[in-house]
């Protein structure tokens, strides 16, 4: 190839009407709804300010789980999902990549996710070491731009790494190990270029529902998206109980409840026992996951103590005020150290329980149940406590006998009736029917007046595995590589402004590798998805929402409550976090971690260039 044909071949794929973005581009009946880069100073909904696409995207792929069993290195095949939660498109402007047998990215609508694809060469004579590619994006209507970067790091155990740039966008970059072959590495996106963009590299502010408030202070319970976690006060195994739980089996996260807090979760689901030495007025009460609580030996283990529960409870309110927490207690029961029989509670017990559920703060008495909490406003919840938001008790009291203390409604303890919930439990075991299931039943409600198929519903986006698969393979990985990233593309592309859950239960909240459990070793897709979804995706729909769509301009941009509220969830930062978990604050200019300097003879770019000879990257 003469030196012409390749500098036009570069010319052609940074152009912004490359054939790889153009041929996707949106079919006549999607809609775009109106130009965002003007101002519009009325502030009432309107459906033709709508910006959601209901374009088609290619299918993704379920993780195998046999991959996870046999840790099949065997396999070059690896996924980056991009979630789009902003009005903008992301337009696909070019790609390279050197000894990949399949570099498959494409546009991202409003509202939509794609899975892209990326195939590492399993051929014997190539050298992983330079293998690689990039991929580079900019948002229709601004003049913001990201990118995405595969490459390899050898060696390492994690030898595959995905680099996510928004330096251009002023929101950092982050070096992602790949979590095993076929598993995808996720970025969210959710804000607008009038009021500013965050995205799922860190977490942001811990009240992110109080940052928020003008937005979703007169949406119902019911309208609102908020992450959850399942058996959450099991992010340790205490041993608590002679059984054979371990953590392979009974864990299901990795995060004590202040860091799960911090991660945005707001409903939870606690199981409690209490747990009796051979003398049964010895007891204190634990966090338990057993397979039946009543069982004369369930099969399970205890977590966190109830004292640890409340004491990071407490230091969370105590730094984020205005939340609104939900904390769904089940279980309700005793358990000997030394199995054998439940205990049902007598009123000795069910007081003491509650002497300790009254050391949490910002408990809410007195509540007006006559309308179901559900079709409450949120800042019915949020004002109280002079603003400090509110921790709420709901209990599930099946097991607690007739004429023993219940519920204790003037300190805040209700019954589990006072807010009508839809909990969705597939009860299949691996992750496609899941899904599949999942996405099924939130589908089949009606968020559009006259609403009326409505409902508060937790998606329990988890798999109920069998004992011997659930040891081989842990609870943790299967969360973790198979199924709470699909929720990325299948979850978010089964979503619109009229279709969604309330409460997204998952297990591992936050971890996207095994074990890696350091603050900067995690990552907020779920805590941004929660944020975009109710920034973007419930705004869009009118009957929701009567204010204008947040994120569109408006005559008062400056000052609106969706600036304020992204400002103050995701400050200013554009550093760099390293795999490993380093933070660069403030790196030089012009850094850009995993680059290319030089593209090498054989790279292909997305419109079929191929060089044959090296040649200095243009982004450089």
């Amino acid at each position: 190839m003469k030196l012409n044909r390749i500098l036009a071949g570069l010319a052609g794929i940074l152009s912004f009407s490359s054939v790889y973005g153009a041929s996707i581009s949106a079919p006549s009946s999607s809609r775009h709804g109106p130009k965002v880069e003007g101002r519009q100073s009325t502030a009432v909904c309107s459906a033709s300010d709508a910006t959601y696409s209901s374009q088609k995207i290619p299918a993704g792929q379920y993780t195998d789980w046999g991959a996870l069993g046999l840790d099949d290195v065997t396999s070059g095949q690896q996924f980056v999902t991009i979630v789009n939660l902003t009005p903008h498109r992301f337009k696909l402007d070019s790609t390279h990549s050197y000894q990949m047998d399949k570099f498959d990215w494409g546009d991202i609508p409003s509202g939509r996710a794609r899975q892209n694809s990326v195939y590492y060469t399993t051929r014997l004579t190539a050298n992983p070491v330079d293998t690689g590619g990039e991929a580079y994006y900019s948002i229709e209507g601004t003049s913001k731009k990201f990118e995405i970067r595969a490459t390899t790091h050898i060696p390492d155990t994690y030898w595959r790494r995905t680099v996510i740039d928004l330096s251009a966008m002023g929101l950092g970059q982050r070096e992602y190990l790949d979590p095993r072959a076929e598993v995808p590495v996720t970025l969210v996106i959710t804000g607008s270029d009038s009021h500013g963009f965050m995205a799922s590299l860190t977490h942001g502010s811990g009240n992110w529902m109080k940052q928020m408030y003008d937005v979703i202070k007169d949406r119902p319970l019911q309208h609102l998206v908020m992450p959850g976690t399942h058996d959450s006060g099991m992010s340790t195994i205490s041993g608590e109980i002679v059984s054979i739980g371990s953590a392979a089996n009974t864990q299901t996260q990795g995060l004590n409840l202040y860091d799960q807090l911090r991660v945005g979760a707001r409903w939870f689901d606690l199981r409690i026992m209490s747990v009796h030495q051979s003398d049964t007025t010895d007891y204190a009460f634990w966090v338990a996951h057993v397979n039946d609580e009543n069982s004369d030996i369930p099969i399970g283990n205890t977590g966190e103590s109830l004292t640890d529960v409340i004491s990071e409870i407490n230091r969370f309110t105590s730094e984020n005020p205005g939340e609104i927490i939900f904390l769904k207690l089940r279980y309700l029961i005793g358990i000997k150290r030394l199995p054998g029989g439940a205990i049902r509670w007598d009123e000795g017990i069910a007081n003491n329980f509650f002497t300790e559920l009254k050391k949490i703060n910002n408990r809410c008495g007195n509540l007006d149940t006559a309308t179901p909490f559900q079709q409450r406003p949120a800042s019915y919840f949020m004002d109280q406590n002079d603003g400090s938001g509110c921790v709420l008790f709901l209990l599930d009291t099946s097991n607690i006998p007739s004429g023993v203390p219940s519920t204790s409604p003037s300190d805040g303890i209700y019954p589990a009736s006072v807010m009508a919930v839809t909990d969705h439990w597939s009860d299949l075991s691996t992750t496609q029917p899941v899904a599949e299931d999942q996405i099924a039943t939130w589908s089949a409600i009606n968020r559009a007046s006259p609403f009326t198929n409505d409902r508060f519903l937790i998606a329990q986006w988890l798999v109920s595995a069998d004992a011997l698969q659930t040891t081989a393979l842990t609870i943790q990985n299967i969360a973790i590589m198979p199924t709470n990233p699909a929720l990325y593309w299948a979850g978010v592309n089964a979503m619109s402004p009229t279709k969604w859950p309330n409460v997204l239960l998952v297990d591992y909240i936050g971890v996207v590798i095994t074990d890696q459990f350091a603050w900067n070793q995690l990552s907020a897709e779920l805590y941004t998805l929660a944020i975009g979804l109710n920034l973007y995706m419930l705004s869009e729909n009118c009957d929701v929402s009567a204010q204008r769509s947040p994120l569109l301009p408006s005559a008062t941009a400056s000052t609106s409550a969706a600036k304020l509220a992204l400002q103050n969830i995701a400050p200013s930062w554009n550093g760099i976090i390293f795999a490993n978990g380093t933070v660069l604050d403030d790196p030089p200019a012009g850094l850009h971690f995993g680059r290319v300097e030089v593209l090498k003879n054989g790279t292909v770019f997305g419109n079929g260039t191929v060089l044959e000879r090296d040649v200095r990257n243009p982004h450089l």
